[in-house]
């Protein structure tokens, strides 16, 4: 490699590069402008959404910011000299050409892991993927995309089973009463809901469940093995996820089987560190299990290449590159449980018939309701999930899907999230060390409570909420802050009338306001991208834009009451009219109740819609007294 730095003055770099046969490059991007001229071998490269075939003596023009790729399908190595240059105006007009909102999907299915339905959501719940994804989806809406949210009940899982153990009930009607208060909670928060997968209350599921587990079942992948299971033999339960207790044995933090929220990295409940039974809490043993088991391995390369293709967080990214790269690669997984709540893999249930394991249930119902939705038009699927789901989620759910077929059923795009906690530790419902989502709602109000979690929200590192604070929090400061702006329009009507004016002269403050109103609502949308995705920089930025309108307003009140500058006045309580539209549309997705009375007060139809590049009101709109002080209700 010569670098630009070598030689004194030369003002480009280069370097050899060979592609082996069948293999296919990084895809990536940078700012600098690069040619690749072609020494020797044939090669298709990828240049965005265009490809190409490239020989000898060949030169290929890759300008900044391009993401491209080598792919090359022969059996001769595909060998070029790269010549790359730095040259910043050129980079920068090409950014500029990259419009964040091209690179938004114009239909979305937005997943979340359906809430395990044990118990009551908490803040910690709500501050996770169920808020953030619905932000998400609002704000593809008032671009005029397609968004459904899609999420449900996971009945199956094994905290449901041990809940009715512990409490003496069924799971079923666990699942069920549960079931009915999540998904409350989540409309109560102006979640909405557009698919939820229930599963013990759908009379189609275990057909479905059953039909797709067979195709699991026709992969040479899939074996019948018997293997040493953790067992309790004063509860006679094999014991798996929930039903065992420990320490996990990478990184030795409190565990349940299965799973390791703390480090993300799956195990078997057996291999755990002073495992117990969660039921009875004896000491557990082992014994020997027969159970269909699937070589995860023998699909790792497709695994790799789908998480290349897909968008994804650097959390999740690197813990599925670390699991691919430790020694003997991924563990294999157990398909089938030796329980009686699931689905079991007979219909006639007999003693000892296994059922499918729960996480494996979740997986195939994810790429039912995937499938089902994409049979209605092309989407991009975006999954928000818990950092403690990657391993269900990126690496579990791709191989099924592979082995069953079904990988166009895949999310595109992952976006994770770690955990809120209250004072000093993680939301706790065994524990009590939680502050329910429904009385927060309750108390405050759901615009109040959605800003407040989205402000915390828990992206690539743990936040945290006092409990004073977590009870009360209605009081955070942009909530109050637009809603003084917006009752001060009162006052602003009482000396210029409630008529919306048409513009006239600008000033060059007027210029530059404006200019801010449109590169705000770019940077907003950048924010938005799946791999770029970061609720907590969006309310960062709507902060912003609350101190610039005020500042805005404070500075312009002189100028409008001068005779002679009356054509600017025109122009300045058009813009602060305007900054409220675009208030309207920009915070919908967060505190949708101000938002949408926002909207409906400026005299403009529908849900509030969100324009690349801003118009102003008609002149002449009468928009009457604000009243915006009353925390609102559900949207």
């Amino acid at each position: 490699m010569l670098a630009s730095t070598d030689i004194p003055g030369l003002p480009f770099g280069s370097v050899f590069g060979s592609v082996p046969p069948h293999t296919t490059s990084k895809r990536h991007a940078h700012q600098d402008g690069e040619m690749f001229i072609v020494l020797s071998g044939k090669a298709v490269v990828v240049l965005g959404e265009e490809e190409q075939e490239f020989g000898p003596r060949e030169v290929v023009h890759l300008s900044p910011f391009s993401f491209h790729e080598i792919r090359n399908e022969s059996d001769e190595p595909f060998d070029i000299v790269s010549i790359f240059w730095e040259n910043i105006p050129a980079a920068v007009a090409a950014l500029d050409k990259i419009s964040p909102r091209a690179e938004l999907p114009e239909r979305a299915l937005v997943f979340c892991p359906p809430p395990t339905p044990n118990g009551g959501l908490h803040l910690g719940h709500l501050a996770g993927p169920y808020v953030r994804a619905d932000m998400f989806a609002r704000a593809l809406r008032t671009m005029g995309r397609g968004a459904r949210y899609i999420t449900g009940t996971d009945d199956y899982q094994s905290y449901v089973a041990v809940a009715a153990a512990l409490t003496g009930s069924d799971p079923a009607r666990v699942a069920g009463k549960e079931g009915d208060g999540v998904l409350a909670t989540l409309h109560a928060a102006g979640v909405r809901c557009d698919r939820a997968t229930r599963p013990t209350l759908n009379p189609d599921h275990t057909s479905r469940i059953r039909e797709l587990f067979a195709r699991l079942l026709e992969s040479p992948a899939v074996t019948t093995q018997d293997r040493e299971t953790a067992y309790c033999a004063q509860c006679d339960l094999s014991l798996y996820q929930a039903f065992a207790r420990g320490h996990c044995p990478s990184c030795a933090a409190p565990s349940d089987g299965e799973i390791c929220e703390a480090c993300g990295r799956p195990n078997e409940a057996r291999d755990l560190t002073g495992l117990s039974c969660r039921i009875c809490g004896n000491a557990a043993t082992v014994r020997t299990e027969e159970g269909l088991w699937l070589d995860m391995n023998h699909y790792a390369d497709r695994l790799r290449d789908y998480l290349t293709q897909a968008a994804a967080t650097p959390d999740l990214r690197t813990l599925v590159e670390n699991l691919l790269d430790s020694p003997g690669g991924l563990p294999g997984y157990r398909l089938t449980r030796t329980t009686d709540w699931g689905v079991a893999t007979q219909e006639e249930q007999e003693e000892g018939t296994q059922s499918v394991d729960p996480w494996v249930d979740l997986a195939l119902t994810f790429l039912d309701a995937a499938h089902a939705e994409k049979a209605d038009g092309p989407a991009e699927i975006t999954l928000f999930l818990g950092y403690d789901n990657s391993y269900y989620y990126a690496v579990l759910l791709p191989v099924l899907a592979f082995a069953a077929g079904l990988e166009d059923c895949l999310p595109t795009a992952f976006v994770t999230n770690k955990f809120l906690h209250l004072d000093e530790e993680k939301f706790s419902t065994s524990r009590k060390h939680a502050v329910w989502a429904d009385d927060a709602l309750a108390a405050n109000g759901p615009d109040a409570v959605r800003l407040a979690l989205l402000r915390r929200a828990p992206e690539g590192r743990i936040t945290r909420i006092a409990r004073d604070d977590a009870e009360s929090l209605a009081g955070d400061p942009l909530y109050a802050g637009y809603r003084e702006w917006l009752t001060g329009f009162a006052t602003v009507q009482e000396e210029f009338g409630t008529g919306v004016p048409g513009t006239g002269a600008w000033t060059d403050a007027h210029r530059e306001f404006y200019r801010y109103l449109n590169s705000l609502t770019q940077q907003l949308d950048g924010l938005l991208i799946p791999a770029a995705f970061s609720a907590h920089g969006y309310i960062t930025l709507l902060d912003s834009l609350l101190h610039r309108t005020t500042d805005f307003r404070a500075t312009e009140t002189d100028l409008r009451r001068v005779p002679s500058q009356g054509e600017e006045a025109r122009t300045s309580l058009a813009l602060e009219y305007l900054a409220a539209k675009v208030f309207a549309a920009l915070a919908w997705p967060v505190i949708p109740g101000l938002a949408q009375d926002v909207w409906s007060w400026l005299g403009l139809p529908g849900t509030p819609e969100r324009e690349e590049s801003w118009s102003f009101l008609p002149p002449g709109t009468e928009c009457g007294p604000p009243e915006f002080a009353a925390v609102r209700g559900n949207p």
